[in-house]
């Protein structure tokens, strides 16, 4: 069994969803809002076929699992701009979040400052650790091809690091048509990010809860939302997109790897709502990542490799439950 990183989909779509349409929304009088949330993913198996752009089909029902606990804690205040009602909602809020995963712990710190309603502006920094659980590492640097194998770096000694900043724009045609099934959404979010371990050099490959071939380096991070939500326990269904890889090519030492490969992930999703402080979500995904000339039946193998094209795969079934306070 091995566990996958959780992408940051579910708690895009989940804990950004609620504030983003802040109509929605009864405002309450407390600056602070606490939540809680358990995220779970199940990816079944899809075999690695070389060559130009291509869809790779299921061929086992069992690749890996993932899982996480989040809790959040959120404090808003009202910075308003103006009396008018574009300008009367501005506020700066801070929040706090503890990820905690079998094998890894992370805080994260952000600030976020929403100057109008349909634009968000937000940086934080996030600092983690990771161990080795019965053969599930959390934190390791590779071997090399030859050896393909990641050794354990040191929890609490060694850390992942992470520092971001991006923008959102996001609209609710309710705002402007009123109704109950007028509610047309979407959401987009750019955002720009530097991770690296604190012990692998510049270059060298690395993982972080189980997913490998990871580098030091500036990435970006694209996230589109569109849906449409009702009043109904089927509160909100729609389609996520979301875009991610690093800047350049040089971040990796094999210029025929194509460091500066974009994955993209589409994704149906659709959040039920139970009473006034429980979300679940539930999403299918669909993915791309590299490949390349060679055949391969290992990821270890992929970074000494020449890239080909893209290959698509259904890449896992997500669930992500919320609970607010």
């Amino acid at each position: 069994m091995n566990l996958k990183k959780l992408f940051l989909a579910l708690s895009i779509s989940l804990l950004i969803f609620t504030p983003v349409f802040a109509e929605e929304v009864e405002q309450e009088n407390s600056p602070w809002a606490f939540s809680v949330g358990v995220d779970l993913g199940y990816y079944p198996k899809s075999s690695f076929i070389p060559g130009a752009s291509h869809f790779s089909p299921i061929v086992g029902p069992y690749s890996g699992i993932e899982g996480r606990i989040l809790g959040n804690a959120t404090y808003t205040i009202p910075t308003p701009l103006g009396e008018h009602w574009l300008l009367s909602s501005a506020n700066l809020a801070v929040k706090g979040t503890f990820e905690l995963t079998p094998v890894t712990v992370k805080p994260c710190i952000e600030a976020s400052f929403t100057p109008l309603p349909f634009l968000v502006f937000a940086a934080g920094a996030q600092a983690g650790t990771g161990w080795n659980l019965a053969g599930l590492q959390g934190m390791a640097g590779f071997n090399g091809v030859t050896a393909g194998t990641y050794t354990d770096y040191r929890a609490f000694q060694d850390w992942f690091l992470k520092w971001f900043a991006q923008g959102t724009f996001q609209f609710d045609t309710g705002a402007i048509f009123a109704g109950d099934w007028t509610h047309i959404q979407i959401m987009y979010t750019y955002q720009v990010y530097y991770e690296r371990l604190t012990s692998a050099a510049d270059g060298s490959v690395w993982m972080w809860q189980c997913s490998g071939n990871k580098v030091n380096g500036y990435k970006e991070y694209q996230n589109l939302v569109l849906a449409y939500a009702m009043p109904l326990v089927v509160s909100r269904v729609g389609v996520l997109t979301e875009i991610e890889g690093p800047y350049q090519d040089q971040v990796y030492t094999n210029p025929y790897y194509k460091g500066s490969f974009k994955t993209v992930s589409i994704s149906p999703m659709a959040q039920l709502t139970f009473g006034e402080h429980d979300v679940l979500t539930i999403l299918a995904g669909f993915s791309s990542r590299r490949s390349f000339t060679q055949a391969h039946t290992a990821s270890t193998e992929e970074t000494a490799l020449t890239y080909a094209g893209r290959e698509w795969f259904f890449n896992r079934i997500a669930l992500s439950w919320t609970h607010s306070f």
